[in-house]
């Protein structure tokens, strides 16, 4: 018989753990802010190739130095970091539409005066304005928090409600710990950042349907068993060596893309990481934490009921 692991002693120390980075993560949101990454800030964003001469490699340091006389210049390597060829996205704050052209025009004269005008090809060049940035902003959160309660209707249709509300809070736990990371790393918040949230958010609900479906199933088994703690430590138990492995082959990609990758992949890689861990702790103890606390208050309720109707019996006879 597999011996059965007591997690539920790690319930409230892993629930007081979260609540403090969590809300490091809110402090650090507040007066630090997040780092929007080029699609939610309001500026041009140009998009340019650079021919690699030979024996030299072209950074984003030395775009960047390129145009030292462009104020607040962005650059970020994108692509796959080809030898040949790099690929960079250059952004430059304004508000001012009609001036965008005229700086487009200043981006392509200083970067040709420092690599040749043969080695630069402008591939894209966009305006973003502040109100798609926001507008951005506003459908990131919809998107997030609709992709919530679609997984919580999905849960309360195969599980009983507390179930899926402990679950829900798994995903909720999952999402804040990936956003208090970005915040404290100042990783740039982007679109590629947004997709690694509903990735994990995807990975997690599987994760903790295993284990809620392994409880259910103990639930069943054994009906005479009156202690749910010791259940749903069975059910943990029962599934830990499938949640670590599955956790840890899908590292092996994920810190493979973070080692071998650069720009935008390379943050999606690191967000990765750091939500896979979460959501295999969360799946063990936020979920399963909020379920054997909800199992105790619906207990002390039954019991006080047949206190108070044992009471009334005396009473009356």
């Amino acid at each position: 018989m597999k011996k059965v692991i007591r997690f539920s002693r790690a319930f409230i120390p892993c629930a007081v753990c979260s609540s403090l980075i969590i809300l490091s993560g809110v402090f650090a949101l507040i007066f630090r802010g997040l780092n929007f990454g080029l699609e939610f800030k309001p500026g041009l964003i140009d998009q340019i190739s650079i021919q690699q001469p030979a024996g030299k490699t072209v950074t984003s340091d030395d775009v960047r130095e390129a145009l030292a006389s462009q104020k607040d210049a962005e650059v970020k390597e994108t692509g796959s970091g080809d030898t040949a060829q790099k690929t960079f996205q250059i952004r430059l704050g304004t508000a001012d539409r009609t001036k965008s052209g005229e700086q487009a025009t200043e981006v392509l004269r200083d970067l040709y005066a420092a690599f040749g005008k043969e080695n630069v090809q402008e591939i894209s060049t966009d305006y973003i304005g502040s109100q798609f940035s926001t507008t951005l902003v506003k459908n990131t959160i919809l998107l997030v928090a609709a992709t919530l309660v679609l997984i919580w209707l999905y849960a309360l249709i195969r599980f009983h409600w507390d179930y899926a509300l402990g679950a829900i809070i798994a995903l909720i736990h999952d999402s804040l710990i990936m956003l208090t990371f970005v915040v404290w790393t100042r990783m740039e918040f982007t679109t590629t950042t947004i997709a690694a949230i509903l990735t994990i958010i995807g990975y997690s609900i599987n994760a903790t349907v295993v284990i809620l479906d392994r409880l259910r199933e103990n639930v069943r088994k054994y009906p005479d068993e009156k202690n749910f703690i010791y259940l749903l430590d069975k059910a943990l138990s029962d599934t830990l060596s499938r949640s670590i492995i599955t956790t840890a082959t899908t590292m092996f990609a994920s810190i493979s893309l973070f080692i071998f990758t650069t720009g935008s992949i390379k943050d999606f890689a690191s967000a990765l990481n750091v939500g896979l861990i979460s959501g295999c702790y969360s799946s063990i103890f936020i979920s399963s934490g909020f379920i054997a606390l909800m199992n105790k208050i619906k207990h002390h309720g039954q019991v006080d009921r047949t206190k108070k109707e044992s009471f009334t019996l005396e009473t009356e006879v």
